[in-house]
């Protein structure tokens, strides 16, 4: 067997092993969300929580997944169907944390004050953006193709959804200092749920990442075919 494919093979069980892994720990995320939610009636704050935790953390981050190769969920699809399966919690998760947003916003008067508000202002931002720039890039309008080739959509389209979910990922984390989990959470579990985040969005960047580069390669190609 060639050393290269040996290589590749044990790189994709590695990847297939931390898949696995990674939606254990977004599985625990959900149940949490919905347990602490549950145990305040799903008022106020709680749920802001739920709705972006849900949005972000688990809906957004499977969608994120979709395409990879190792997804247990998404691997028997075809291409297609794994765009659709993508587009469907894109759209469903941005719409809960655009809600979970906008409920928060209503309740205060006073916004991001703290980083934990201005990161999740940008992250919620970003979630609209990315909705449209979704249908965009699965419809490829003619007017779309006209400002740049199908290649390039789907190569800004990946940048923007990784900097949407970094963002959104990262006021989740600055979230677990929030004075509502201090108050609702043990503060000896916190730790662990920031942990758990990190890993989370750690293991869901690996397939975006790598098709980002692959799309980067091919763009600086292009463009330096057209250069001569």
């Amino acid at each position: 067997m060639p050393e290269g494919y040996t290589g590749a093979t044990a790189w994709l069980q590695i990847q297939s092993l931390l898949n696995s892994v990674n939606h254990m720990l977004i599985f625990l995320v959900a149940a949490f969300f919905f347990v602490l939610a549950r145990s305040l009636e799903f008022k106020d704050t709680a749920m802001h929580m739920f709705m972006t935790g849900i949005g972000f953390h688990v809906l957004i981050a499977q969608a994120m997944m979709s395409h990879s190769k190792v997804n247990p969920l998404t691997r028997w699809l075809s291409h297609r169907n794994k765009s659709r399966f993508h587009a469907i919690l894109q759209i469903v998760g941005g719409s809960m944390v655009l809600l979970g947003a906008l409920g928060k916003f209503s309740s205060k008067e006073v916004h991001f004050n703290t980083w934990h508000g201005r990161v999740g202002g940008a992250a919620a931002f970003g979630c609209a953006a990315s909705i449209v720039g979704g249908f965009v890039n699965y419809f490829q309008p003619k007017f779309a193709l006209k400002m740049f080739p199908p290649s390039e959509l789907r190569f800004r389209h990946n940048l923007f959804g990784l900097i949407t979910f970094s963002l959104g990922m990262g006021a989740i984390y600055l979230g677990y200092s929030s004075k509502f989990f201090t108050k609702f959470v043990d503060n000896d579990f916190i730790p662990g749920m920031m942990l758990i985040t990190a890993l989370v969005y750690v293991l869901t960047m690996i397939s975006p990442v790598s098709s980002l580069l692959t799309k980067l390669k091919y763009r600086s190609k292009k463009k330096a075919e057209q250069a001569q």
